[in-house]
């Protein structure tokens, strides 16, 4: 099997980015999503120069603030309150964006990119919704050759699905306010399907991080437990698919902890704490030693794609103990 293990939110901050690339030298991260709007963007870019073999993802939060002057783009922004000029939080699904500011601000991003990375993300969202906003993130991904929708999902894991179902017809307020995941699957785009890339379920993933207690989660949330309990079923998929599967690895600084997601969820400063637990997953021997146990041959995204052996090649490089021979 191949898998791509993706670390996510790259770009946080420059504290949180220590972490990330801390995580990234252990060898198991094979792909790169990047936040474009965030106080540590410039930070993530300029180090991700010296990682070629990384794919690179646009990751599409915007949790931050424009890139362009506020005043251009006032129909993305807060316009009062503690986060006023922070990008909106109903971005996505307004329909009071103004198409020509979202275009003009994710060019600005794009361009940034390139500007210190020398090139634009592999891939990226994309926008699923035909708000202006999602029109906006087509469009200026489709102007770049930004490959968006590459993979299929399938439904979620039933034991998963079968507790939150218990814990809503018992009241429980994490599992109200808890998204459900569509039945069936996610389809990837005709473009890319026969590539047979799966984003593997990660609802078991963070089912952990579903508690009132930071302690609790500092004591059970173990990320490296997904793999060797195989949580999601990873090692049932067909041997020539391609398991993508998405952590949060970086460390904790008041921006991330405090400002970042500005709890826009329940449970968001026990989903931040364990960023930390992720960092330690993917620089864990067990993790390392699952991989080889299972002849996991790890690949960045660009590999998944075009069937190019980028990653490979760079572990065989260095006489990494993962490379398959």
């Amino acid at each position: 099997m191949k898998m791509i293990i993706r670390a996510d939110d790259i770009g946080f901050t420059p504290v949180c980015n220590i972490g990330t690339f801390e995580a990234i030298d252990h060898e198991l991260v094979t792909s790169a999503d990047v936040m474009l709007d965030s106080p540590g963007t410039e930070d993530a870019l300029v180090r991700l120069k010296a990682y070629p073999w990384l794919s690179i993802g646009w990751h599409m939060h915007m949790w931050g603030a424009p890139v362009l002057p506020s005043a251009q783009v006032p129909s993305l922004i807060e316009q009062e309150g503690p986060f006023a000029g922070r990008f909106r939080e109903d971005l996505a699904q307004a329909e009071d964006v103004d198409f020509k500011e979202a275009v003009a601000e994710l060019r600005t991003q794009i361009n940034r990119c390139i500007d210190i990375l020398g090139k634009a993300p592999d891939v990226g969202g994309g926008g699923k919704s035909n708000s202006p906003w999602g029109l906006a993130c087509r469009q200026v991904s489709d102007e770049y050759g930004i490959v968006y929708n590459y993979g299929s999902k399938e439904g979620t894991d039933p034991r998963v699905q079968k507790k939150i179902t218990e814990a809503r017809e018992a009241g429980e307020e994490w599992a109200l306010l808890y998204p459900e995941n569509p039945r069936g699957e996610t389809r990837a785009d005709p473009r890319w399907a026969h590539r047979k890339i799966m984003i593997a379920d990660g609802t078991y993933a963070y089912i952990d991080l579903l508690t009132d207690s930071i302690a609790e989660v500092e004591a059970t949330y173990d990320p490296v437990l997904y793999y060797t309990e195989d949580r999601a079923h990873l090692l049932s998929y067909p041997e020539d698919a391609i398991v993508q599967q998405a952590w949060h690895p970086g460390y904790v600084d008041y921006y991330v902890y405090r400002l970042g997601e500005r709890a826009r969820r329940p449970r968001s400063q026990q989903f931040i704490v364990g960023r930390t637990q992720d960092v330690a997953a993917l620089c864990d021997p067990r993790l390392r030693a699952w991989i080889k146990e299972h002849k996991i041959e790890l690949v960045n995204v660009r590999d998944a794609l075009y069937g190019t052996r980028e990653f490979q090649n760079h572990l065989r490089r260095v006489g990494s103990d993962l490379a398959i021979l």
